[in-house]
């Protein structure tokens, strides 16, 4: 079995200041390898950031993976 590479482009859109515990859920699926070639942009002015990952599971999953990591 070949293991594969993160290879679906996902973006997500946060309106206001990410909470930490999104934020560690990020960073837990980062170092588990379900996510990385992470991009991160934040605008100060309004505190809306735009997270741009590569992930092996389509973006729907990755979304409710952070929800499950993030007890949300």
């Amino acid at each position: 079995m070949q293991k594969v590479e993160p290879f679906i482009r996902c973006t997500d859109y946060w309106p206001t200041k990410i909470p930490p515990e999104c934020m560690n859920a990020y960073g837990v699926m980062v170092r588990d390898g379900q996510i990385r070639n992470q991009r991160v942009v934040f605008n100060e002015k309004t505190k809306a950031t735009i997270i741009e990952y590569d992930s092996t599971h389509p973006h729907e999953w990755v979304l409710e993976e952070l929800k499950e990591i993030a007890g949300r």
